[in-house]
């Protein structure tokens, strides 16, 4: 849509958008004199003041865009950075009444299997990891149109960032962060997930010198036979049998990224303190080939000339991190934590958060500058493509209001539209069973059957919600069910099962799950006992027709031995 030259422009495309409903735009109208007379910037300008819109979705509207502000419930606010797979948003939980990081897949990505698998590789092991020192993930889910992936929101600095501008750490409060990283480490080598990508940009740090491990993109995840499909699909991404970062990866991960334990992340953990207290990677060779070459064969330069005040104790202990042989690091991310404790000092971090994101939106610029240059076509509405509006570099609403401030104020929860799901849809490549209008089309006959009372519940929507909240198409009651537990969703080609509790467990099939293919009487239970059974009635119907047909068939041959005998012994 054209960018609104009139107030009524901008009024209705903020209608549209869902930030508001039609009832709060007139009632925002009154509230805050909104007339014809003035510009559409003017009215963004007051609504932004009254913080009932952030700067970020003010200047979009300005731009005649209005899709994708709200997201299966989740309210984007502001961009948190961007990243290879797309972008990354402050956003509200409706539900919940909390903020979260949206991380929404790009739509140059969203058909792209190699990357789906990386995002769901992420969203499993950060749901299955639970420890203070992990970004938490809530959930991963799909509009159909848009994949993205709800977490924990950190207003943070990445190692990467905090050694960029302000150099090298003293060395206690590195140790006191990779400390922390270490423990975070444990909690992940304890449910068998092995980070493979360890490196500064994925480490996050708050005010107070919390520091987090995120992005399991990369994980090892070791879930049995499902394992290998995953790591085919990131090998076809990022090439065969190396998977990792080169500044960071351990010599036996370059070689074989499937065929290493706890000791190649403590290797890469090493390395990423090295930089922390010199402000330069181990090795700086180029071309990546000589860089990897480097990690097998050479000796970083000593940090004791790079960093005299270092103790040498301290020192050492990164040495053994960074041994090129497995057997002669540490071998459990514990002996890091024990090591370290004596050295390690909690001190604040200091940084300005909202510079921190305008750098992030500059860095962004530089990176997608060649590629939208090679797409050479304008941008769509969608909100996976916020790179044109980092690309702005006026910004002109922002000094308006601080966004990133923890709390709302009462006129943004007044304005808060009342809860409305968006309906799920499809991508548009052709794909089996799909309507003219790009929406999957679910299958008849598809039925979820209650295993103690038989009952059955018709599946007429593409996902199907299990849980306690109203809002669920399948209801139960009981302490082993949340609020919404999980839910089964038709892709066009087939069933899907995800995990949506945080508290309680779903079993497919006997087996606890987060995501898992589905299929015919697959049996999705609960730790109470009870559940469902997904069942294919026209399949059910046949095999009890071919039941039936092989009865009569029996009996047919039967009969007609009976017949044979009695006929040779009349004979």
């Amino acid at each position: 849509m054209k960018a609104p030259t009139v107030a009524n422009q901008f009024l209705e495309l903020l209608q549209k958008s869902e930030l508001l409903s039609a009832g709060q735009v007139r009632k925002a109208v009154e509230q805050f004199e909104l007339s014809d007379s003035l510009t559409p910037e003017q009215v963004a300008r007051k609504l932004v003041k009254a913080r009932v819109l952030t700067p970020f979705q003010a200047e979009r509207l300005l731009e005649g865009r209005y899709r994708g502000f709200v997201i299966d419930g989740y309210r984007v606010r502001e961009v948190l950075g961007v990243g290879g797979m797309g972008c990354v948003y402050i956003a509200e939980d409706r539900d919940r009444s909390r903020k979260v990081a949206l991380k929404v897949m790009s739509s140059q990505h969203s058909l792209d299997p190699g990357m789906l698998t990386r995002m769901k590789l992420e969203a499993e092991a950060g749901m299955l990891i639970k420890h203070p020192n992990v970004i938490e993930t809530y959930g991963i889910d799909t509009t159909g149109a848009v994949h993205y992936m709800v977490m924990e929101l950190v207003r943070g600095i990445s190692l990467h960032e905090l050694v960029a501008i302000h150099g090298p750490l003293k060395w206690g409060m590195a140790s006191d962060m990779f400390r922390q990283i270490a423990k975070a480490l444990k909690a992940s080598h304890d449910k068998h997930v092995i980070h493979r990508d360890i490196k500064p940009a994925n480490i996050l740090v708050s005010s107070d010198g919390i520091a987090k491990l995120l992005d399991f993109g990369l994980a090892k995840i070791d879930k049995g036979a499902g394992a290998e499909g995953d790591e085919f699909s990131l090998a076809m991404i990022f090439g065969h049998d190396c998977l990792g970062t080169p500044d960071y990866i351990a010599p036996e991960q370059a070689d074989n990224s499937n065929d290493v334990d706890a000791t190649a992340d403590i290797y890469s953990l090493g390395c990423t303190f090295y930089v922390a207290l010199t402000g330069r990677v181990p090795f700086p060779q180029k071309p990546n080939s000589a860089k990897i070459a480097a990690h097998k064969t050479l000796t970083a330069r000593p940090i004791g000339e790079l960093r005299r005040d270092v103790p040498d104790e301290l020192i050492a202990i990164i040495e053994k991190m960074m041994e090129k042989k497995p057997q002669d690091r540490y071998q459990s991310a514990q002996e890091i934590i024990d090591a370290l404790k004596p050295y390690a000092k909690r001190r604040p971090v200091e940084f300005d958060f909202r510079q921190l994101v305008t750098l992030r939106a500059k860095q962004a610029r530089d990176k997608d500058a060649s590629v939208e240059k090679r797409r050479e076509r304008p941008a769509n509405s969608s909100i996976t493509s916020a790179a044109a509006w980092l690309n702005n570099p006026s910004h002109h609403l922002r000094s308006e209001v601080d966004t990133f401030a923890a709390e709302d104020t009462p006129a943004v929860r007044q304005f808060a539209p009342p809860r409305k799901k968006i309906a799920p849809r499809q991508p548009a490549p052709a794909a089996p069973r799909m309507e003219s209008g790009g929406k999957a089309n679910v299958p008849p006959g598809w039925v979820l059957q209650n295993v103690k009372s038989k009952r059955q519940t018709p599946i007429n929507r593409v996902k199907t919600r299990i849980g306690t909240a109203a809002e669920c198409e399948v209801k139960l009651n009981g302490s082993a069910v949340d609020d919404r537990q999980c839910y089964v969703e038709f892709d066009g080609v087939g069933w899907k099962f995800h995990q949506e509790s945080r508290k309680h467990a779903t079993f497919v099939n006997g087996k606890s799950e987060a995501h898992k293919d589905v299929k015919h009487k697959s049996k999705i239970t609960f730790a109470d006992g009870n559940g469902f059974e997904l069942i294919c009635l026209p399949e059910l119907e046949a095999a009890s027709k071919r039941k039936r047909t092989m009865l009569i068939v029996l009996a047919v041959a039967a009969v007609a031995a009976t017949a044979t005998v009695l006929a040779m012994s009349y004979l």
